[in-house]
């Protein structure tokens, strides 16, 4: 590539990542779609009007999986279901002109990082004995964590407790915790391992017979009390030494990637959110937290912004620092909430985010509602809240194999103004899912909510 190329290159790299099961993978298949099969007047990017033209895919970087874009895609078309959760960090790399940048061309980098990563990030920074006490601290500060992880607890708390006594006890305690679905599981490789295996349903006793807390069989690690945390204790320096070699192997490449980023996108699914309860509000929060803890996002001091700009102007690609400028809290599946209730999630996303996204310095950032693909409508004849859709789950409360003839009409919960103040349980709303409409022909990407003013933030 010439110097001109450099030059006249604007290098856009955007980090996505969520909670499980928000949709990250579908997100960024339709937002490929869209760039690839671009139409003015279905997806707006920066000033009205606006075309892209000469699409180009590129290999991805060395050292990440390709995301598969055709085979997601025609997933959703073919198989008609969603995708399944990420099971690797992978990469989709392309270069495009949009007429309202005269002189410049986009490369545009879309990072696909698992969502279970985020729940390892309070390890960074960390010693083994800071981090212990830091996790034992969120366990025991949550009454659902702490009625699952109670039998460890005791174990952990025990003197002369062996490591296989404590990594059986502390994998029982993850299983609990994955059944009962709550996300802060860590170390993470529990419910997606280094090679990207998922954790399987079953029995909390089968399910801690089969995964491991750590990297490998010979190298579990699991929090331990301060009393345990003496140099002299032969558990404790095992444990401090996998906990490093994890952090090291899995949990600093994933973050670097995140760092190397312009731009991320966090997907916090506030319909799930609202169905889990106040315990899943908390756990959500946390994580955030965690994420921000360890990025560090916002403009660098002293020129930061204008070292930058000089960087993209003029460095090649390979050259030019990353630090993270800009976040989009993202809340998903817009479709699946009343247009009449959909400014109202927005501000259960601001009212979530907001406290910690402001105290970041420099740090331009947005809340955005989108539905990736829209699947679900407004049912207008039907009554207050009234929907259609192909539901996933029928009346009797089992999962459906394929989407019935005709379109199921149900009806959705209003969302509270404000998050509540005190405990309200799961279920109590209610947001039932569909299956994807995703059109077949395949240079006509799917309907969209609110997908374009998120790429027109983030490709900058």
């Amino acid at each position: 590539m010439s110097w001109l190329n450099w030059l006249k290159t604007t290098e856009a790299r955007v980090g996505v990542v969520g909670t499980a099961n928000s949709g990250k993978t579908v997100l960024l298949t339709a937002l490929i779609d869209h760039l690839k099969h671009h139409n003015p007047q279905r997806f707006r990017l920066g000033r009205a009007g606006t075309r892209v033209s000469l699409f180009k895919e590129l290999p991805p970087d060395a050292g990440w999986s390709k995301f598969n874009f055709e085979a997601h895609r025609n997933g959703l078309v073919q198989s008609r279901h969603w995708p399944r959760k990420t099971a690797d960090r992978s990469q989709f790399v392309c270069q495009f002109d949009r007429d309202d940048w005269r002189f410049n061309d986009c490369l545009l980098k879309l990072y696909d990082l698992p969502g279970e990563r985020i729940a390892d990030a309070a390890m960074l920074g960390r010693t083994f004995a800071e981090w212990s006490a830091h996790h034992l601290h969120r366990i025991e500060s949550d009454a659902q964590y702490l009625a699952h992880c109670a039998e460890y607890l005791e174990a952990a708390r025990r003197p002369g407790a062996t490591e296989a006594e404590l990594l059986s006890a502390y994998r029982l305690a993850l299983a609990r915790l994955v059944l009962s679905y709550k996300p802060l599981i860590s170390p993470s490789a529990f419910v997606l391992d280094a090679r990207g295996g998922c954790a399987r349903r079953g029995t909390a006793e089968e399910l801690a017979a089969a995964r491991l807390s750590g990297a490998s069989a010979d190298a579990q690690f699991c929090p331990l009390p301060p009393e345990r945390c003496a140099p002299g204790d032969p558990v404790f320096a095992a444990f401090a030494a996998r906990f490093e070699s994890y952090t090291r192997e899995l949990v600093e490449p994933t973050l670097a990637a995140f760092r190397s980023c312009s731009a991320l996108v966090i997907l916090l699914d506030v319909t799930t959110v609202l169905m889990g309860g106040a315990g899943f509000y908390n756990d959500t929060q946390q994580m955030v937290g965690d994420l921000f803890d360890a990025l560090d996002p916002g403009e660098r001091p002293v020129f930061g912004a204008l070292a930058r700009r000089l960087s993209k102007t003029f460095f090649p690609h390979a050259w030019r620092p990353g630090w993270i400028t800009r976040a989009a809290f993202v809340a998903p599946k817009a479709d699946l909430v009343h247009p009449d209730d959909r400014d109202t999630v927005l501000r259960l996303l601001r009212d979530m985010v907001e406290p910690r996204a402001r105290d970041c310095t420099g740090l331009t950032w947005e809340c955005f509602n989108v539905a990736s693909v829209c699947s679900a409508q407004e049912r207008r004849a039907g009554g207050p809240r009234a929907m259609r859709g192909f539901l996933l789950r029928g009346p009797d409360g089992r999962v459906r194999k394929e989407p019935g003839e005709a379109e199921d009409q149900y009806t959705v919960s209003q969302p509270p103004d404000g998050w509540p103040l005190h405990h309200w349980p799961a279920h109590e709303y209610l947001f039932p899912e569909v299956f994807p409409r995703v059109p077949a022909r395949r240079d006509y990407p799917p309907d969209h909510v609110g997908l374009d003013a998120l790429a027109s933030f983030v490709i900058e």
